[in-house]
Formats: structure tokens, sequence, C-alpha cells
């Protein structure tokens, strides 16, 4: 008689901004299945442990080592359940992860499923997956996240008070803020030169404080950001003055949704 609880065996992805060796949670998860095959190296980063069907990173069963899909596949009217197969077939509709980060994230996009898809089918090395990506996050621990934009009156307030900020990436007219200003906006930041970033840079670390407003944590993360990439990265600024800045503590949770 088969078991009615299959035990998985999870496996880690190595991203850069990983904890490195021990110091990450997703690493000692993974190293502690019992008869696994995981073996933790204190020289790489392990940034996710991914409990799920992803083909890239796909959970095994411990057992047998079969893939979780192939699993799937075979027994799906028994695992599955019938109102889940009608809506998703045999493709789990989510995709649990442990996550353990020592630096910021790169930036990313969160497309409706829609969107995915034509990304997916125009440049599938870029995007890997058709499906949209809301995100529940619970954290384990104190947990700073850039997540979603700002209010647009308050990034609005920013560059337009700030003049470095007003000069680089605002028409010196702007008086008012929609969608489409912040689009602008951040194109700009991110298609400028290095020697731009680092001039905006060097000027905001040298901007009092108060000049902020209620975001007096943008001069705090500034040198933060450029210690763990470079003072030249654009995606420091679009985090910084773009983005809504929270620091969850443990047991707290945050929801983003696709687009």
């Amino acid at each position: 008689m088969s078991s009615s609880v299959i035990q998985l065996e999870c496996q880690c992805n190595n991203y850069p901004w990983g904890k490195k060796g021990k110091q990450s949670l997703a690493a000692q998860f993974a190293a502690s299945t019992p008869g696994g095959h995981f073996k933790l190296d204190e020289s790489k980063e392990y940034a996710e442990m991914w409990c799920g069907t992803y083909p890239t990173t796909p959970s095994l069963i411990l057992s047998s080592g079969e893939d979780l899909q192939k699993h799937l596949n075979a027994n799906k009217e028994k695992l599955m359940g019938k109102p889940i197969l009608e809506k998703f077939g045999t493709d789990l509709p989510f995709l649990p992860k442990i996550l353990s980060i020592a630096k910021a994230l790169p930036l990313q996009i969160h497309p409706d499923k829609d969107l995915a898809a034509r990304l997916h089918k125009k440049e599938p090395s870029k995007f890997s997956d058709e499906n949209h990506k809301p995100e529940i996050a619970v954290a384990l621990s104190k947990f700073e996240v850039f997540v979603g934009f700002k209010p647009l009156l308050e990034i609005q307030g920013l560059f337009t008070s700030i003049p470095i900020l007003k000069s680089r990436f605002t028409n010196e007219s702007q008086s008012h803020f929609n969608a489409e200003t912040l689009k602008g906006i951040v194109g700009k930041i991110l298609s400028a030169s290095d020697e731009e970033i680092v001039e905006v840079y060097e000027t905001l670390r040298n901007t009092p404080k108060k000049a902020f407003g209620k975001h007096t944590y943008i001069p705090e993360l500034l040198p933060r950001l450029a210690e763990q990439y470079d003072k030249s990265d654009p995606g420091n600024l679009v985090a910084l003055l773009t983005m809504n800045f929270l620091v969850l503590k443990k047991g707290d949770a945050i929801y983003v949704p696709a687009e």
C-alpha cells in the first residue's frame, strides 16, 4: 500500500545574492532531508530552496529519485483531484520557496498571465515561464523589501524638490506626475550612463537628510546598496527613489499581485 504522504527531496538555486554555505537556511533545510543527495558546499551561495515542479529546479520523490512532475503525471487522478486537474492540469499552480538573502535581489517584474505568455513566446531565454507570478512572502526573520511603486505624489515630491533628480530625470516644466511620467523616469534611470548614475549617487549622498522628507532611509541605504553592487548600478536608484521600502518582522507577510 502506498503512503498517503510523499516525502520530497528539494533542491537549491545558487544565485549570487544567496547566503554562503551553512549561513543559508535554504541550504540547511535541503541538507537535512534524511537519505537525500544534497551536499552542502561552504564555498557556494545558496539563495532558494524550491519545493515543486518548476523544470529548472524540480523536486524529486525521495524514495525513488523520480521527478515530481513525472510522478504527478502518472498519478494525476489520485494526487491532484478533479477540480484542480480541470483548471490547471497536472502543473502545480504554486511554488513554495525558502529564501536566504545576503544582498538585494535584482529588479524583478511580475507580468499578468497574458503578457507573461507573450514575453515567453517572444524571448524564452529571458522569460522562461509563460505563467504570471503573484507572490506571498512570509518573513522568517527581519526582512527588508522593496515592493511596488510609491504613491505618485511621493515620487513627485522627491523628483521636484531635489535639484539633480529634477534636472536629470524629469521635464523641468513637469507639474503633474502620472503613470507615464513614472515610466519615463524609470526608463531614464535605467538607460543613464555609469558616469551619470555615479554623479547622481554622490550628489544624493551629500544631500541633507531632510530633503528626502519622510523617506530618510534613502541616504542611509544608498551606501549599503552601492557596497553590494556598485554605485554605478541604476537599480539602486530605481529601488530607493520610486519603490516602497518595508521592514517586516518575523511572521509578517506581504502579497504581490500579478502586474
